[in-house]
C-alpha cells in the first residue's frame, strides 16, 4: 500500500510504503512526483518503508519507478526512512536508483534528521551532462548521461576509458542514458564515438536506456563493437553480459 505525506514545502514529495505494492499505488505515486516536478525545478522525495520486506523489495520498487517516471532532471535529493537494519548499509543506496541524486537512508526515530537534510539550501551545479556509476567489474567503465552532452563530458568519459585501459586488457562500458536529447541510440553511440578517441579500446558496449526511446534503433544495425541494449530495470543482466 503507498499513502502519500503531505508537507508543508512545495517542493517536497512524500510517500508511505507499507507491504504490498499494487499498480494504482504506483500510478498514485507517479502523479503524485508529475504534479510535484510540473511546479518547481527541484523536487526532493521522502519514501517511508514500514514493514515492506528486505534490500531487495525495496530496489525492486526503485527498478519500477525508475521505469515509470522520467523528469529525473528535476530530482536533486531524496531520503529512505525505514524500520530496517540494512538503513545503516547507507553505501549500498550510492546510485541504485539514478546516479546523480544526494541520497541518505534514516531510521524511524530520525524522522525530523531526514526532513530537516532535505530542506538544506542546494549546491549551485555545476550541470555536468554525465555521471560515473560506481560499483562495476574491473574492466566495465560505467556512466550514465543525465543532461545534453558537451565536450567537457566527451573528455571526462575519455580519461575514465585512459585509466581504465592502462589497468585492464579489456575495456568495456555500461552506457545508461536517462537523458537522451532527442537522439536515438545509434546517433547516441556516434556522437559518443566521435567526442571520444578511446571508442576504439572497447570490445564490449551495453547501453540501457527506457523501451520506447531503446524502440528507435534500427534492428541488425552494424557496429564497430559488440554492442548490445538493455532497458532500464536490466542493470543486473547488462553487466553480466559486459563480463
Amino acid at each position: 500500500m503507498i499513502s502519500i505525506i503531505h508537507f508543508e514545502e512545495d517542493n517536497i514529495a512524500g510517500f508511505l510504503l507499507q507491504r504490498h505494492i499494487d499498480d494504482s499505488g504506483i500510478r498514485a505515486l507517479v502523479h503524485e512526483m508529475e504534479e510535484k516536478t510540473s511546479h518547481s525545478d527541484k523536487v526532493c522525495l521522502y519514501f517511508e518503508f514500514e514493514n515492506f520486506g528486505d534490500w531487495d523489495s525495496v530496489q525492486s520498487f526503485f527498478d519500477t519507478l525508475k521505469l515509470r517516471f522520467h523528469s529525473w532532471d528535476k530530482i536533486a535529493r531524496y531520503v529512505i526512512v525505514t524500520d530496517k537494519d540494512w538503513v545503516k548499509k547507507q553505501s549500498r543506496l550510492a546510485n541504485f536508483l539514478t546516479p546523480h541524486f544526494e541520497v541518505r537512508a534514516f531510521g524511524m526515530a530520525e524522522k525530523a534528521q531526514a526532513l530537516e537534510w532535505l530542506k538544506k539550501p542546494f549546491a549551485t551545479p555545476d550541470n555536468p551532462g554525465i555521471a560515473v556509476l560506481e560499483a562495476m567489474p574491473a574492466h566495465v567503465v560505467g556512466v550514465a548521461t543525465i543532461g545534453k552532452l558537451t565536450s567537457s563530458d566527451f573528455l571526462a568519459i575519455d580519461n575514465l576509458l585512459k585509466e581504465h585501459v592502462q589497468h585492464n586488457q579489456e575495456l568495456r562500458l555500461y552506457l545508461e542514458v536517462l537523458h537522451h536529447n532527442g537522439a536515438t541510440p545509434t546517433a547516441m553511440w556516434e556522437e559518443l564515438r566521435h567526442g571520444v578517441k578511446y571508442h576504439g579500446k572497447l570490445s564490449k558496449v551495453a547501453i540501457a536506456g527506457h523501451q520506447d526511446w531503446l524502440q528507435e534503433s534500427r534492428p541488425g544495425e552494424a557496429h564497430a563493437v559488440n554492442m548490445k541494449f538493455f532497458k532500464l530495470d536490466e542493470r543486473d543482466m547488462a553487466i553480466d553480459w559486459l563480463r
